[in-house]
């Protein structure tokens, strides 16, 4: 029997004194350390100071065509030589597998990442989309003068044009199995873009890539052995290139219209849903939608974790591992 030890020693492979701005120097001393095949640990110091001494950006290079074995040596020494070096001396800390991680530009990126705010999680972001709602709806209705009458609790109240009512009426008669309709800003008015017979298959082509719309479309289905209908009502919304003015009256009007459409129609809307494209749009989502299983598989999903004497003229320190075998 016999048993084999490994020992790792990090050793200094290069250094580089300084002579100019830490920003001049940075890509012209880094980049020729770069192996396309061989980690290392990189320090360079900036020309900035805290208590401790010169601050350091510490770099760990890891290419993906380096061996497996060196990828995993290198990490398991990561924390050490940031230890012995002194954590303190540390400002940034950057990995980086190709270039770009790490050159001068992606060191930008990476200072303009860690300064912006922290990802909202999902419910954020709705809580904040309607706190920007309320307030614009409320300097759209200062700006614009909106009769007091036409305002209430659910939003803005923009009246359908008479082609539009026509229009909900063959709905409600099964004359016609498809609706879009657009606000007239200007009329303040909610009028009919077209009524065009609407198969499952063609639904996605009738979503506006560049403006928002409302639709109703008569989703005829197959369930459980019998042939059911089922009106979805879809509020389209293409991402943010719509203006502000646009999302604020088309999110504050689509609640009186679906009153309005109930009430006065008795068109009972069974599924309400809001997209940004009609990518998704196929016939097993609104099938989905429509019939929602009883039990839906949750999947957890790791959050990932965070970032966990004087050093002075060296600008820039590259190190690596030296191994050996004894047995």
């Amino acid at each position: 029997t016999f048993m084999l030890i490994l020992k790792i020693e990090l050793v200094l492979h290069s250094y580089r004194e300084p002579a100019q701005n830490w920003d001049k120097e940075y890509d012209q001393f880094l980049l020729p350390l770069l192996t396309p095949q061989e980690p290392c640990y990189i320090l360079y110091r900036l020309d900035s100071q805290n208590a401790q001494g010169y601050e350091w950006i510490f770099i760990a290079w890891s290419p993906d065509q380096s061996p497996v074995r060196q990828k995993m040596m290198y990490a398991a020494t990561r924390a050490t030589l940031k230890k012995e070096f002194g954590g303190g001396h540390i400002k940034d800390e950057v990995f980086g597998t190709v270039e770009e991680d790490v050159c001068f530009q992606g060191y930008l990126r990476h200072r303009s990442s860690c300064s912006s705010p922290a990802p909202l999680t999902a419910a954020e972001q709705e809580l904040q989309r309607i706190r920007i709602t309320e307030v614009q709806i409320g300097e759209y209705r200062l700006s614009f003068g909106l009769d007091k009458r036409a305002q209430t609790l659910r939003g803005l109240a923009f009246p359908l044009q008479e082609e539009a009512k026509r229009a909900l009426q063959q709905l409600k008669q099964k004359r016609i199995n498809y609706i879009q309709l657009r606000l007239d800003v200007d009329r303040e008015t909610i009028e009919l873009v077209h009524t065009k017979p609407t198969e499952i298959h063609e639904l996605p082509y009738r979503i506006p890539m560049d403006s928002p719309r409302y639709h109703f479309f008569n989703f005829k289905h197959s369930h459980q052995g019998q042939l059911q209908e089922a009106l979805v009502f879809i509020y389209s919304m293409p991402g943010y290139t719509c203006s502000i003015k646009e999302r604020m009256l088309y999110s504050s009007c689509k609640n009186r219209l679906l009153d309005e459409v109930e009430r006065d129609y008795q068109l009972e809307v069974t599924k309400k849903m809001e997209i940004d494209s009609g990518d998704g749009l196929t016939e097993d989502f609104l099938y989905e939608e429509v019939h929602p299983m009883e039990h839906a598989l949750k999947q957890a999903f790791a959050k990932p974790r965070g970032p966990g004497g004087k050093r002075g003229n060296k600008r820039l320190i590259k190190g690596v591992e030296e191994n050996g075998e004894e047995n």
